[in-house]
């Protein structure tokens, strides 16, 4: 498995591409697949297109982003354009639209996909040699309805999945996902990877549970809101326990997001803001009747050291791609280890490529403020 990297920062689309282009040390015809994570800042469905022009034989997938990422460090306002090869790995790619209304109308695209790029489906062998990357837009809270309809496929509820939502910069509220030149603001754009080389999916988690649970009595799963906890407004209780007042509560919430029981383990859902009538808004979706557990920052210098420990345990990086919440971005920032952080990365992996999303899908699940990393080896 071989992987490049190339970024631009001119603002043309043309411009950019060619220099992208330009860059990359092998013919088009080498790549399997091509992947472009890109600022808002461009037209992207004419980035999409262009890119897509320049590798007509390579499956090629793009998302908008909150920022990106490469061996440099964090960036913005820029393209990062990464690639793979590999003779004994086969891609497929697909697009979902309409995802917030009807996911489901793409049932036959990726039934078609998973069959072109040769993996099993009802299967629960089928991930040891197969896994997805996704991006999903990040505007209409279609994350866990797009899964569902994907694993529905599939049949295999542990098939590796690696994810990042779409992100935006400034003030308009939009996101874009392509594949093969067709762009979309509401769905998912996949990439189907088979391999004989090993691979590594995992999440990245910052957070540690405080001991401090609330019982979910009301919350609205379609707008993902939380009313009350233990029959009392969530933001009342939130700050009680915190130990804070409301007004100081709302500086805290990146800090202290909730942890979600889910499979037996803890999935973090962050908070998005309060409501004048005390309710909570969050990035995934909550249901009534469920215990949520208040967790606490913890070391992000200590756990970036296990996750590259634990990759390096696993096989020998040869390609990767990074998918974290552009909240834990502005943290590092605020923090003063982004730099830091860039320099563990460049010593544990050859290369990389990612950006900073909305929100990051493990396996079934949509969660927040964590890093989801996908790994290729020999």
């Amino acid at each position: 498995m071989e992987q490049e990297v190339v970024i631009s920062k001119k603002p043309d689309v043309q411009a950019a591409v060619d220099e992208l282009c330009g860059k990359l040390k092998k013919n088009a015809d080498s790549y399997q697949a091509v992947i472009f994570l890109a600022a808002i800042t461009y037209d992207f469905a004419l980035l999409s297109e262009k890119i897509k022009e320049r590798f007509p034989n390579s499956e090629v997938v793009g998302a908008s982003t909150a920022g990106e990422i490469t061996p440099a460090g964090f960036t913005n306002n820029s393209v990062v354009l990464t690639t793979m090869s590999d003779s004994s790995t086969k891609v497929k790619g697909f697009l979902v639209e309409h995802g917030s209304r009807y996911p489901v109308c793409s049932k036959g695209d990726i039934e078609k996909a998973v069959r072109d790029c040769g993996i099993r489906v009802n299967d629960p062998n089928s991930g040891k040699d197969a896994f997805a990357i996704a991006f999903i837009n990040g505007v209409f809270n279609a994350e866990e309805s797009i899964l569902t309809n994907f694993y529905s496929v599939i049949k295999n509820d542990q098939f590796p999945l690696a994810g990042g939502t779409a992100g935006f910069t400034g003030s308009e509220a939009k996101t874009f996902v392509s594949y093969n030149g067709k762009t979309t603001q509401d769905g998912a754009a996949f990439l189907l990877v088979k391999t004989k080389c090993k691979f590594d999916v995992r999440q990245e988690d910052i957070f540690n549970p405080t001991g401090k649970s609330v019982f979910v009595s009301e919350s609205d799963v379609v707008n993902r809101t939380i009313s009350k906890f233990d029959g009392k407004p969530a933001k009342t209780v939130y700050a009680q326990k915190l130990g804070v007042s409301e007004a100081q509560a709302e500086s805290m919430t990146f800090e202290n997001p909730f942890g979600r029981y889910l499979n037996d383990a803890l999935h973090i859902a962050a908070l998005a803001g309060f409501s004048p009538d005390k309710k909570i808004s969050l990035f995934a979706r909550v249901v009534p009747n469920s215990t949520l557990e208040l967790m606490h920052i913890g070391d992000p210098l200590q756990k970036c050291d296990e996750t590259c420990d634990g990759i390096k345990s696993a096989l020998r990086p040869k390609f990767t791609l990074l998918m974290t919440c552009i909240t834990r971005t502005l943290a590092f920032e605020r923090m003063k280890i982004s730099d830091k952080i860039i320099q563990k990365y460049n010593a544990t992996f050859p290369t990389f490529a990612g950006f900073s999303a909305y929100g990051e899908q493990l396996g079934r699940i949509h969660c927040n403020q964590t890093l989801v990393s996908v790994v290729i080896g020999d």
